[in-house]
């Protein structure tokens, strides 16, 4: 089974490049086998409302007008310095769909990406991972 680099950026390093993303770093996430985990842009306040609806985005806490900014910049960073992106994978919520659409353009729904900390997603939990393996 081939291995995977794994290297997880916190979307704060990315908003400031140039003071974070040093050359180091640009070449290593452009070789081939990684895997780069992001986590979705500005989306003030926490968790989401009880209510919370999967397939309705007024359910959910959403980006605003600065984390589509951020959203932007992410895929500007991997424009700018020429980083494949083979695929983009996101979660169901919206503010994650969102983040990947406004850095990639295109991604897919892989609901292994989902979180299952809140009780209304637990029973996922054991699911996702195993989608995840």
């Amino acid at each position: 089974m081939k291995h995977f680099k794994i290297i997880i950026l916190i979307i704060l390093f990315l908003f400031n490049y140039k003071s974070y993303a040093n050359d180091n770093i640009v070449e290593i996430l452009k070789k081939n086998d990684n895997i780069i985990f992001i986590r979705h842009s500005l989306a003030p306040g926490s968790g989401d409302p009880k209510n919370i609806n999967l397939n309705d985005c007024k359910t959910q806490r959403n980006l605003n007008s600065e984390g589509i900014q951020q959203s932007k910049k992410i895929g500007n960073f991997f424009k700018k310095n020429n980083i494949k992106v083979e695929k983009v994978f996101s979660s169901e919520w919206c503010r994650c769909k969102d983040t990947a659409f406004y850095a990639f353009s295109s991604f897919e729904i892989f609901d292994a990406l989902n979180s299952f900390y809140s009780e209304k997603f637990y029973e996922n939990k054991n699911k996702q991972i195993n989608n995840l393996k």
